[in-house]
This record gives C-alpha cells, sequence and structure tokens, in this order.
C-alpha cells in the first residue's frame, strides 16, 4: 500500500500543479462574460476537451520531427521559386508544432461549443477558445511538471511550475484569444469571410506561438524568459480591452440563451 501512494503522489502532484491554476485563470476569463454566462456543462466539456487534445497533438508532433529533414528540403525548393529565405530545420519545427497546436485547439473548440445553441454572441468565441487554451495548457503543465518531479525533484518542480504559471499558460490563452478574437469579429461576416479571417487568426496565434518558443530557446538566463513574458502579459491587457470592445458588437444582447 505504502508503494502504491509513493508511485501515485507524483501524479497527483503534477495534475494539481497543471490543472489548480489553469482553473484560476478559467475564473477569470469568465468574469469577463459575466452579463450572459455559458453554461457550466459546456465550460467543463470544453476544458477537459483541451486537456484530451494534448495527446492527438503529441504524435503527430512526433511525425513532424521524423519527417523535418525531407519538409525542410521541400520549403528549400519553394523558396527558391519565390526568392525568399529559406527556415531553418529548428525553425520550420517550432512553426509547424505551433501551427499543430493552435488549430487542434480551434478544431477541439469548433467541434464541442460553436455548434452548440450557446454559442450565441461574439464574444462566447474568446471565451470558449481560451477555455480549451487553459485546458490544453493545464495538461501540458502536468506532464512538464511530471517530468520535473521524476528526474529532478521538489525543488525544480516548484520553479519550473512557477515560471509555466507566468509563461506557457499565458502563451496558450493569448495565441486561442487571438484566434477568438478573428472568429469574433467575422460573427456576422459570411462564411467565406469567416474562413478568411479566422485563417489570418491561426496565422497570427502560430506566428505568437513560435515568437515566444523561439525566444525561450534563445534566452540568456531569467532575465531574458521575463522580458517575454512581460510582452505576452501586455498582450493579456489588450485582449482584455478588446472583449470589453466586442462586447459592444453584439446584436442581439437581449436574446442570451440561458439554460
Amino acid at each position: 500500500m505504502a508503494e502504491t501512494a509513493i508511485n501515485i503522489t507524483p501524479y497527483a502532484i503534477a495534475f494539481l500543479g497543471g490543472v489548480l491554476p489553469a482553473l484560476v485563470w478559467l475564473w477569470f476569463w469568465h468574469r469577463q462574460d459575466n452579463a450572459c454566462p455559458e453554461p457550466r456543462g459546456l465550460v467543463l466539456l470544453s476544458f477537459i476537451a483541451g486537456m484530451a487534445v494534448v495527446y492527438f497533438v503529441l504524435p503527430v508532433q512526433h511525425l513532424i520531427l521524423s519527417l523535418i529533414p525531407w519538409i525542410s528540403v521541400q520549403f528549400q525548393n519553394i523558396a527558391t521559386l519565390l526568392s525568399f529565405t529559406t527556415p531553418s530545420e529548428e525553425m520550420t519545427k517550432l512553426i509547424l508544432w505551433s501551427f499543430t497546436e493552435e488549430f487542434a485547439k480551434y478544431a477541439t473548440i469548433f467541434l464541442i461549443a460553436f455548434q452548440s445553441k450557446y454559442f450565441d454572441e461574439p464574444i462566447d468565441a474568446i471565451i470558449y477558445l481560451i477555455t480549451v487554451a487553459l485546458g490544453f495548457a493545464a495538461m501540458e503543465n502536468a506532464l512538464y511538471l511530471f517530468k520535473d518531479l521524476t528526474d529532478s525533484g521538489l525543488a525544480q518542480t516548484l520553479l519550473d511550475g512557477n515560471l509555466r504559471f507566468i509563461g506557457a499558460t499565458i502563451l496558450h490563452t493569448v495565441s486561442s484569444a487571438v484566434v477568438g478574437i478573428a472568429v469574433a469579429a467575422s460573427f456576422y461576416y459570411s462564411k467565406s469571410l469567416k474562413v478568411l479571417v479566422i485563417t489570418i487568426g491561426l496565422i497570427i496565434a502560430t506566428l505568437l506561438h513560435t515568437y515566444f518558443n523561439f525566444s525561450i530557446m534563445e534566452a540568456q538566463g531569467v532575465p531574458d524568459m521575463f522580458v517575454t513574458f512581460a510582452q505576452f502579459w501586455v498582450a493579456i491587457i489588450i485582449i482584455i480591452i478588446l472583449i470589453r470592445t466586442i462586447k459592444g458588437i453584439n446584436d442581439h444582447k437581449d436574446t442570451c440563451t440561458t439554460i
């Protein structure tokens, strides 16, 4: 029994360390939609789906990693034809991995929430995409924390947990919020325009995600990391302002769908 408890403890600590901070963020963001809140069951489903989709993204990213040499050659051929600079293999990997995560989060919430009758105002797009992003970040953080617990011990785990709370969770929030803003901005557009605007949103989110990962990789110590974190904190403030602006473009303020 004692051995079982010892084996379970790292899983429990990692899971709670990943999920609890994300739930704090979830509470904060859903406070932004308190005038017409989303049903708790659909919010919970979106959060859990965000956690689950990590396990679909990981094998795709492993596949991309194995194909990077071939993909880089194709990029080089295209770049030569268009007279562009060819990205390095490392940068190609970062871009494709970032796109995989951003598209997976969008596709997940598209299937779960965007088909629901409760998806009835522009701000809902941002709230649901942030929700799925927080679920994704929670599971990703839990996996990193579990690795640190087993490899480095509790002290290093606490440090990494704090940094991921500040950094990676903010990253996923900002990048998915960008896509959510694109969906919200095109809420009343035609289908073709929606596809165009959302595609642009996914591209911007991918570039932000890539920039964050590259900056962290190139950081020379904690101060450099915090410079990158600070930039995304500014983005959070901008997103809050945009959410308040988007609240004003709802054409059916008196038709809030309730349970």
